[in-house]
């Protein structure tokens, strides 16, 4: 077992005042067989008023608004979660599996993923499990991938960044669940963080044996107890940790921070 202390932190400054915003916080760790999320601390500015509910990917956040003129917006979620060893998620709930199976959003395979796909499909079968398969289409990609920060954007799908041979850990999860569900496993995007990053972090959960396992394809590892997962979903779409809607704003800058560190 491990405990992990977290703050996940955003501040956004903007050139004009905004003179209201309505905004979903997906940043609360969610509980399954790997993590528990054992407290946690919210904390607005300006004082927004707020509910927690959960979305139907199970995923846990913060809605709220603020009606009064800002030109600045920042939050904070900090707490305490207990994570177990090993990347096995817990147990697949059943009809739910299948908005996992097929492409959607980011994760829409074009000629040349399919091309990819037709170039190890003879490397990938030949495993001897599901699980194998993910490792094996984990490893082929990482040795094909360069990580390489501002050669992507958000925007960016699986596809272009493929075709790019680059891009960040958002990219290398969407390919893998693109691949992934090309080989006919259903796999689904987190997001969350780790020990020792600065910011955000993203990998993958595939469906194997009833259960779902977890890979970080980035890293090309299976992840281990110094992960905290946020949310889940088809796509990074899906679990996007700050997500909003202004009147007024102007530009914007945009700080984020996290710092996750072991509790002894």
């Amino acid at each position: 077992m491990a405990f992990l202390n977290y703050e996940y932190r955003m501040k956004i400054n903007y050139s004009e005042p905004v003179d209201k915003c309505y905004f979903t916080l997906k940043s609360i760790p969610t509980n399954d067989f790997r993590q528990r999320s054992i407290s946690y601390d919210i904390s607005l500015s300006p004082p927004a008023k707020y509910s927690k509910s959960s979305d139907s990917f199970g995923n846990l956040q913060i809605i709220g608004s603020e009606d009064k003129s800002h030109s600045e917006f920042e939050y904070s979620v900090k707490g305490l979660v207990e994570t177990r060893p090993g990347n096995i998620i817990g147990g697949v709930q059943q009809g739910t599996v299948g908005m996992y199976k097929y492409p959607h959003g980011k994760c829409v395979p074009g000629e040349a993923l399919r091309q990819y796909a037709y170039e190890i499909e003879t490397e990938v079968e030949a495993c001897a499990s599901d699980k194998d398969k993910c490792m094996c289409i984990m490893n082929l990609l990482f040795d094909r991938m360069c990580y390489e920060p501002g050669s992507t954007s958000v925007e960016t799908s699986a596809e272009e960044a493929f075709r790019k041979g680059s891009g960040v850990c958002q990219d290398y999860s969407h390919i893998f669940i693109t691949l992934l569900r090309m080989f006919g496993i259903p796999a689904r995007y987190v997001s969350g963080l780790i020990v020792g990053e600065g910011e955000s972090h993203s990998w993958v959960e595939a469906v194997y044996n009833g259960s779902y396992i977890a890979f970080d394809p980035t890293h090309n590892i299976e992840i281990t107890d110094e992960y905290i997962k946020l949310g889940m979903g088809r796509d990074a779409f899906d679990c996007a940790i700050n997500r909003g809607v202004m009147w007024g704003g102007g530009s914007q800058t945009q700080q984020i921070s996290v710092t996750v560190e072991k509790y002894y």
